[in-house]
């Protein structure tokens, strides 16, 4: 049986084909699982019960990190042409 001994590689997921089309998907998902990371984290920072939640403060902070997750994006994500940066996906 190949593929099974001491020192093989495991098998290399599969190239996705780099299209800026599935950066957006890719980028848009990480930044919504920020955005939704970042609002959990803030309502317990900003009050003691669900009905003195600040919400303008969680979803200003909630949409901050989306922002930031977006603009780290742009220098590549793994999901997409093995990390490749936005300029060298949509140049292609």
């Amino acid at each position: 049986m190949s593929g099974t001994g001491i020192g093989d590689t495991p098998p290399s997921p599969p190239d996705r084909t780099s299209c800026l089309s599935d950066w957006v998907r890719a980028a848009a998902v990480r930044a919504v699982k920020t955005a939704a990371q970042a609002a959990v984290a803030a309502v317990p920072a900003s009050a003691a019960t669900i009905g003195t939640v600040d919400w303008p403060l969680v979803a200003g902070t909630a949409a901050l990190a989306a922002l930031m997750s977006l603009l780290t994006s742009i220098a590549g994500l793994p999901e997409v042409d093995s990390g490749a940066s936005v300029r060298r996906i949509a140049g292609k």
